[in-house]
């Protein structure tokens, strides 16, 4: 046995350093997948650290989901080298990453739609949405909101809505968000008349849809709409600076109907 190197590994001890059981490693030595170095004298397998690598290879590419007889073929390839196998399982985990990520990234845009109370199919909420924003949305609004009442009764309300229900409300906020726009292109004051009534209007809204909305809890959401970035991009991204005008329309109706 001079300069060979030592086989010292029982099947035992490879079962317990690798987790998997002494059975499959007998089957792999069955079927010529990973055949031990050698055998005690009294017949026991015995692996050297070479079976060791070729065994790390194959757990990697069993992980990978690759059958037997594959990773048989593939270790088997006197053309590759082991950083050939390195590399190749290197490419297979980065796909298998990618998909992962596909996967946790449609679970969580499920998971934020029903946060949303969006109780539609994935390509009903395209056609209504026509994007992810508001679902995306739905994780801050309940880091920022999720204790208040406001939440729960927006969620609970939403629930049930239909395809056609959503499309009304989006309708809504786009007539409501569209005339301020224009309002704010035209010049006109954000405590004009026509201003606080699209304010009122959208308020009401609100309260049709979502939940109680008095002029204290618009009030509320009108600072959120200047202080949460995300909400305010959703209204500047139609007209840069519309986030400050309809804060502005909100407090300036919410004192005028308040008498102040």
């Amino acid at each position: 046995m001079t300069g060979m190197e030592p086989i010292e590994h029982t099947v035992g001890l490879v079962a317990q350093l690798t987790g998997i059981s002494v059975r499959t490693l007998h089957h792999y030595d069955e079927v010529g997948l990973l055949r031990p170095s050698g055998r005690s004298a009294t017949g026991y397998r015995l692996y050297s650290n070479t079976d060791l690598e070729r065994l790390q290879r194959i757990l990697f590419y069993r992980e990978l989901d690759l059958g037997l007889d594959d990773i048989a073929s593939v270790l088997n390839d006197p053309n590759l080298s082991d950083e050939d196998h390195l590399r190749r399982q290197h490419d297979l985990l980065r796909e298998r990453i990618a998909r992962h990520r596909a996967m946790v990234a449609l679970i969580d845009k499920e998971l934020a739609a029903r946060k949303a109370g969006i109780a539609l199919t994935p390509a009903e909420r395209l056609e209504v949405f026509g994007g992810d924003r508001l679902i995306d949305s739905a994780d801050e609004a309940e880091r920022r909101w999720g204790h208040t009442p406001e939440f729960a009764q927006r969620r609970e309300r939403t629930a049930h809505y239909s395809k056609q229900d959503w499309l009304d409300i989006r309708t809504e906020q786009r007539e409501i968000h569209q005339g301020l726009a224009d309002a704010m292109h035209a010049g006109t004051p954000a405590d004009d008349q026509t201003v606080m009534e699209l304010a009122e209007r959208q308020r009401l809204h609100l309260e049709r849809w979502f939940h109680d909305c008095d002029y204290d809890t618009h009030r509320r959401l009108a600072e959120e709409y200047r202080a949460n970035r995300r909400l305010g991009l959703n209204y500047d991204d139609m007209a840069s600076g519309l986030s400050r005008y309809i804060h502005d329309a909100i407090l300036a109706n919410c004192r005028h109907r308040e008498g102040h």
